[in-house]
């Protein structure tokens, strides 16, 4: 069961509120972060998300497709934005970030994996934070299985097509 706690609109919007959000679930210096979500598709918008802590010294790890021995360190390039790079350790995770893209079909893990690699890498009174859009997470029955504390859950509304005529 789960209570909505904020509503907003938009790109910028929904990036503020992820950053406010981790602040207020605990997020400090030296903090440890850890993305998971589907290779190619959640990778930019990890970026973006991770893009919004750039300045607060935590240290982030990517982990594409829930595949944990896959782990790489992200990294702020001035003048770029964030990069996914070399190796990394993704056990003693203080948040786990799961992106909405694992609970599509096809996905590489189900519920049940997210959940058991989530326990795998979280410390002891770590974080479990969703981003989905259009209620993906809950729509696949994800709820049950992973223990979140909190989800944040975009919908895309309305996508517009413009054609011009010359």
């Amino acid at each position: 069961m789960y209570k909505v706690v904020e509503t907003t609109k938009g790109l910028s919007p929904l990036l503020k509120t992820f950053r406010a959000q981790m602040a207020a679930l605990g997020m400090q210096p030296a903090s440890k972060i850890v993305f998971m979500g589907s290779a190619g598709t959640c990778v930019p918008f990890i970026e973006l998300f991770a893009y919004t802590l750039r300045n607060d010294r935590v240290e982030m790890v990517l982990v594409p497709d829930a595949i944990l021995d896959d782990a790489r360190s992200i990294w702020h390039v001035p003048g770029i934005g964030m990069q996914a790079g070399g190796a990394a350790n993704p056990n003693g995770a203080d948040f786990v970030v799961l992106l909405g893209g694992l609970s599509m079909p096809g996905s590489k893990v189900d519920a049940a994996g997210a959940a058991e690699r989530v326990r795998a890498i979280l410390k002891p009174g770590g974080k479990v934070v969703g981003i989905c859009f259009m209620a993906m997470f809950e729509k696949a029955g994800w709820y049950e299985k992973v223990p979140f504390d909190l989800v944040i859950d975009a919908t895309i509304d309305p996508i517009q097509v413009q054609k011009f005529e010359k």
